[in-house]
């Protein structure tokens, strides 16, 4: 049956447990153990403490927390899982070898690891090996046991390159760390990088619908919209009449061809064939006069049929082009993005300036500055020239946690802000650089506004450069720099 951490902890005793740890857990381990403990350091982080602090610290918490005594046992007993099935094959006679050799001992690691397995060893055989055995070496820790100096320097060489690999492995490890960080901010790129397409896919299959939508309703509109000509039932008469007068004038001119061939018998015969000769000529003209009529009908015809079916009545109105003077813009202004931009210039905004280019000839609608306050700074003129310009200004606190860190800024609420304002404007100004704001200009431009951005170009995240419609570098031309005055 598994002894309860309390009875393990209290087998080994405080100078016991300190020195299992130090043996059993490198820098790294004993940072995540000190942090799953709930072990703090206001201002400086658990991985910068020295590691016999570690140690005392985990150590006194285990003495007056349960919690702590089993988070402890249940770290030991991962990192000694190999380590304690090949302890349990081994047979009596070897254990108590490696127990009684004071050499094995103090060679590194080998005194805390025993004293892990002999404590946690359920064997107490008749002749209490295991009790007398932990007795033992819990004496030579508090008697501070050690290596014994090298016996060679072969031995000497082996050790430091020992604790050589052991600072690589360290090295592998915190690359090994970094690594995986990387990995899963890659993975939550790529699904939102996923996301945008899966919405892209769909606006696009939208879009083809109303597509095609509009292409059936104006079909639907030049069917009914369209005069229904019967072609046929006029055409076909026309065509009919033109035959018989073609058969007609065939006929007649046969007739001429056989009469001027013919020797005329007498005056009569002569007289009667003018006459036929007129009548021809007559019906010649009336032909083709029939035939012009008929193809000027005809022409007439076709134009109407061609101007029935491209006519387009269900066409939709455009909407008129909204012009530049009547564009309305709203100004979100990142005074504190923009102080950092402009203190690498060693100057500072001139606010005129960005106006002047964010608004432009438009209509100004809005126009909202986000200042965070420290204690430490006196902002109060700078707040009073914005509101002389007649930008809002919203405020807040800088707060101070615990451990020594800030906290203090306005992008969840300049984010909210513009996509309350979004359906009353045409253009939204973002004078910041913050790549995080990047997802809100794609969303935006999908309500309908355009997004211009305005920002220093050295901070300015290359994805908000690439989302935005419009971006105006911030230079020189836009600072105000303080003058030195020659003394006279």
């Amino acid at each position: 049956m598994a002894q309860p951490p309390g009875q393990l902890i209290e087998r080994l005793g405080s100078d016991g447990l300190a020195r299992v740890l130090a043996d059993l857990l490198d820098k790294n381990r004993l940072s995540r153990l000190a942090t799953s403990c709930g072990l703090k350091y206001p201002g400086v982080r658990v991985r910068s403490v020295k590691r016999d602090k570690l140690v005392q610290d985990l150590v006194a918490r285990a003495e007056a927390e349960e919690t702590t005594r089993e988070a402890i046992v249940r770290t030991l007993d991962k990192e000694m899982r190999a380590e304690t099935r090949r302890w349990n094959q081994l047979s009596g006679e070897n254990k108590a070898a490696r127990v009684g050799d004071d050499a094995f001992l103090g060679t590194r690691g080998n005194l805390g690891k025993h004293l892990w397995l002999l404590a946690r060893s359920e064997d107490n055989d008749a002749n209490g090996f295991t009790i007398v055995a932990l007795q033992r070496l819990s004496a030579l820790v508090q008697h501070g046991s050690e290596a014994p100096p090298p016996t060679s320097p072969e031995e000497t060489r082996l050790k430091r390159r020992v604790t050589g690999l052991e600072k690589k492995v360290q090295h592998l490890e915190g690359q090994v760390v970094r690594a995986r960080d990387a990995e899963k901010r890659l993975k939550r790129d790529l699904i939102e990088r996923k996301g945008d397409l899966a919405e892209t896919r769909m606006l696009a299959q939208r879009l083809r619908r109303e597509l095609d939508d509009a292409r059936r309703s104006i079909e639907r509109g030049r069917s009914q919209a369209a005069p229904k000509i019967d072609a046929t039932a006029i055409v076909e008469p026309i065509e009919r009449s033109l035959k018989r007068l073609a058969t007609g004038q065939k006929k007649i001119g046969h007739t001429v061809d056989k009469l001027k061939t013919a020797k005329p018998a007498t005056t009569t015969s002569d007289k009667a064939l003018r006459e036929l000769t007129q009548k021809t000529e007559q019906l010649q003209k009336e032909l083709t006069r029939t035939r012009s009529e008929q193809k000027a009908e005809l022409t007439a015809i076709q134009k109407r049929l061609d101007a029935g079916l491209t006519a387009n009545p269900a066409k939709k109105e455009r909407k008129p082009r909204v012009k530049e003077v009547d564009k309305r813009v709203g100004v979100f202004v990142d005074v504190q993005n923009m102080y950092y931009g402009a203190r690498k210039l060693k100057g500072k905004l001139d606010f005129d300036a960005l106006m002047a280019a964010a608004v432009g000839d438009r209509r100004l609608i809005q126009s909202t500055a986000y200042v965070v306050e420290s204690k430490e700074i006196d902002q109060s003129s700078f707040i009073a020239r914005l509101q002389q310009k007649a930008i809002e200004v919203r405020r807040k606190t800088l707060r101070v946690r615990a451990d020594g860190s800030t906290k203090g800024d306005w992008d969840m609420e300049l984010a909210l802000d513009i996509l309350d304002a979004a359906a009353k404007l045409d253009v939204v100004v973002l004078v910041s650089g913050d790549g995080d704001f990047t997802s809100l200009v794609k969303r935006v431009k999908r309500m309908g506004p355009r997004v211009e951005v305005i920002a220093f170009p050295r901070t300015t995240a290359k994805s908000l450069l690439e989302a935005a419609d419009r971006f105006v570098p911030l230079d020189r031309k836009f600072m105000i720099y303080k003058r030195l005055e020659k003394s006279s």
